[in-house]
């Protein structure tokens, strides 16, 4: 009886498990391996996290600079003259406002009451 691993014949339970154990070191490899990779990813990820951070640090930076020149410029370059216009326009607008309430009140107490208000 030729007891070679290759020979023709019946397989004995030695030889299934030598072979499951055989693929169950293969697998644990192959995890081994497929670890090992994903570390090299994650530290090559690293230095894009650490330079996003660094944009988004900037861009806050930027965006604090664009509001005080905003200030600056309406400090500068808004005059009195401006700002007496946009009061004007804002007491025109409460004025029709107003008008428009007291329109509708003396139409909803005619409807309701049947006579105009005194």
């Amino acid at each position: 009886m030729d007891s070679s691993f290759l020979a023709a014949g019946p397989i004995t339970w030695a030889q299934v498990f030598a072979f499951a154990l055989f693929l169950v070191g293969l697998l644990k490899g192959s995890d081994w391996l497929a670890g090992k990779m994903r570390a090299g990813t994650k530290d090559a990820v690293s230095p894009l996290t650490i330079d996003i951070a660094a944009a988004k640090i900037e861009i806050r930076q930027l965006d604090e600079k664009l509001n005080a020149f905003k200030i600056e410029v309406a400090r500068t370059y808004v005059t009195g003259d401006v700002i007496s216009r946009l009061e004007h326009r804002i007491d025109d607008m409460v004025t029709s406002v107003r008008q428009e309430m007291k329109e509708t009140r003396d139409m909803m107490l005619k409807a309701i009451t049947g006579r105009p208000p005194s």
